[in-house]
């Protein structure tokens, strides 16, 4: 009788443990939909990253500090992917993640996704960049210097927006080094938030 009761036990425990599963599963398959057909070819994620050199990255920002890396989301036979600058894992330069394993818990705290206003021919030719900097073998910035023809993460996307949106991006300054650090891509600019990851808000 014992015995049974056990077994009973342990049954129950199992198929609970499967619901909830099956439900999480659920919903993360849900939200992930509703990103995917939120996203546009062009926006924008940032990202605080979990890493010391993000760390110490987000502290350049002088209004909020919440990020400190940012990429190019690009859709391709409906797997969106993250085009970011970075140098990592022997790469250097504008690498393709795939935005799942750009927004894993392992390596991002959390992310928002955001829109800046374009005109339809100024967004593919800002998305045709992605293939000229690919093509063109440009390499990560590991200097950080404006005008050197490389870039890191967020000066990239300051460039490419300055030059084909309607928004001017400043750059921060401290003395004489000019900077463009994360706050500056979004900070009090008339950009669309999209998507925001730890309040599950989609606009």
């Amino acid at each position: 009788m014992k015995l049974f009761r056990w077994i009973f036990f342990f049954t129950v425990l199992a198929n609970v443990a499967l619901i909830v599963l099956i439900k999480s599963n659920y919903q993360e398959d849900v939200q992930a939909n509703i990103k995917l057909i939120a996203v546009q070819d062009g926006d924008i994620i940032l990202r605080d990253s979990r890493s010391l050199i993000g760390s110490q990255f987000k502290m350049m920002s002088q209004h909020d500090k919440r990020f400190s890396h940012t990429g190019i989301i690009r859709k391709e036979n409906g797997i969106a992917y993250v085009y970011h600058m970075a140098n990592e894992n022997g790469q250097s330069g504008l690498i393709k993640t795939s935005f799942n394993a750009f927004t894993n818990i392992a390596v991002c705290r959390e992310y928002e996704i955001v829109r800046y206003p374009m005109q339809e021919q100024a967004r593919s030719s800002f998305l045709n960049q992605i293939e000229s900097i690919i093509k063109h073998k440009i390499h990560f910035d590991d200097e950080f210097l404006l005008n050197n023809q490389s870039y890191y993460c967020s000066e990239l996307i300051a460039y490419l927006v300055n030059s084909y949106s309607s928004i001017h991006i400043p750059y921060s300054q401290i003395g004489d080094y000019k900077y463009y650090a994360i706050d500056n891509l979004y900070y009090h600019l008339p950009i669309q938030l999209i998507y925001k990851s730890n309040e599950s808000k989609i606009n």
